[in-house]
């Protein structure tokens, strides 16, 4: 087996299924076991629910189990103590009743050691509709080919309705999420249960803009566009000054969402018509922060430097076509003036990283180039301009990192040889 997460979590859904934890213990079992011990049932499925339910969303994998396969409730919403005395009392007939007597709210006196873990729940759950919503609206486009065009206003529209419906079940989750007047750890901050929406919503408008039917450029509606270079922004900037005030660490998780975050930048910035230059400075602003943001964190992430060189060239490339001048440009970076690759131990050495990747592929020699900085020019020849600006490409890309960060790392650039190849 290898070390996909994906992979190892679809064993222990198994295993679970295989054990009955995915639907509610018979009436039989119920009255053998306690309170308790079917809480801590619960909470090994839903939490193996969790990272399925990512992995498969980043790695765009079929999950490991369908919600309609799933009969068994979320974990009663409070305190090991509060259940053990909830079963000696003898008042409640079982697990169920127990979570129905003892709903709570978002108050911080009324916060458990389940809170967290059940709005994660939540979350995953909107998560696994996105993923289905628009699954199926990808196979009924594939069965459709021969139809004529004329249906891509319904398709449009459907997905409009879908982005429109999920968005505001994202921000009623955000609203209930716990409050705590002293936070002990990271997950009981607002700015993680922040970073979590924002992240979210830009999966979500990313599948709505991959979806949507394309202008006759191949360029999808403004408005998804848009909207999709806010939430990637957002994402940037939230991450970026959360990791700056130590915060989060170096994940490669954290790196797979800041990395496509900071594509989606260019690529909207790229086919964006409402290109004020002051859209255009924000955007700018966003990718220097991100590439900074991704330096540190290749530090402690040795095998992510060749994404991060990607990410330099790219950007330099793609803010260059915009025609962003000397003094733009600099007054957008002024607060990352010591955005120096050279600070990355044996960045100037990544030509000794042969073992990570073997291939001609264009993208993996400007990979093994040394770091790029502002007073190094990019050389453009090595990368494919001609079809970077097509989603697919950068959707490709994506791809291939979210192997890194949740499949097999030695896949990396896999996707983007087999495009350019």
């Amino acid at each position: 087996m290898s070390t996909s997460i994906w992979e190892l979590t679809t064993v222990c859904i198994g295993m679970c299924i295989e054990q009955g934890l995915h639907k509610s213990p018979r009436r039989k079992v119920k009255g053998k076991i306690s309170f308790l011990h079917e809480q801590l049932q619960r909470r090994v499925f839903w939490e193996c629910y969790m990272i399925d339910r990512y992995s498969s969303v980043t790695l765009d994998r079929p999950a490991a189990v369908a919600d309609e396969d799933i009969h068994v409730c979320f974990p009663a919403d409070a305190n090991d103590e509060e259940i053990d005395a909830a079963n000696s009392s003898g008042a409640f007939a079982d697990l169920d009743s127990f979570c129905q007597a003892t709903t709570t709210g978002s108050a911080p006196e009324s916060n458990t050691e389940m809170s967290v873990f059940l709005l994660c729940l939540r979350l995953r759950k909107i998560t696994s509709k996105i993923q289905k919503r628009f699954r199926q609206k990808v196979e009924r486009a594939t069965g459709a080919t021969n139809q004529v065009s004329t249906d891509s206003m319904t398709t449009s529209g459907k997905i409009h309705a879908s982005l429109d419906e999920l968005l505001s079940e994202l921000e009623e989750w955000r609203r209930s999420a716990p409050m705590f007047t002293n936070p002990r750890s990271l997950y009981e901050t607002q700015e993680w249960y922040d970073l979590l929406l924002i992240r979210e919503k830009l999966l979500l408008v990313r599948k709505a803009v991959d979806l949507v039917p394309k202008h006759s450029n191949n360029i999808p509606p403004q408005d998804l566009v848009s909207l999709c270079l806010e939430y990637s922004i957002r994402t940037i900037t939230q991450f970026s000054s959360m990791f700056e005030r130590k915060q989060v660490t170096y994940t490669r998780s954290y790196f797979q969402m800041l990395f496509t975050a900071g594509l989606s930048v260019m690529y909207c910035i790229s086919v964006i018509t409402n290109n004020e230059s002051e859209t255009i400075m924000h955007a700018a602003k966003a990718l220097q922060q991100g590439e900074k943001t991704l330096k540190e964190m290749g530090k402690d992430l040795p095998d992510a430097l060749h994404y991060v060189a990607v990410y330099e060239a790219l950007r330099v490339n793609v803010l260059g076509k915009l025609s962003i001048t000397t003094e733009q440009y600099q007054a957008a970076a002024v607060h990352n003036s010591d955005l120096d690759s050279h600070d990355i131990p044996g960045v100037d050495h990544l030509q000794q990283q042969q073992h990570l990747v073997h291939s001609s592929d264009s993208w993996y020699r400007l990979s093994n180039e040394p770091m790029l900085d502002e007073q190094q020019p990019v050389s453009t020849s090595l990368i494919p301009w001609g079809n970077l600006l097509e989603d697919s490409t950068f959707w490709g890309m994506e791809s291939g990192l979210g192997e890194y960060a949740y499949g097999d790392p030695m896949l990396l650039f896999s996707n983007i040889t087999e495009d350019n190849g």
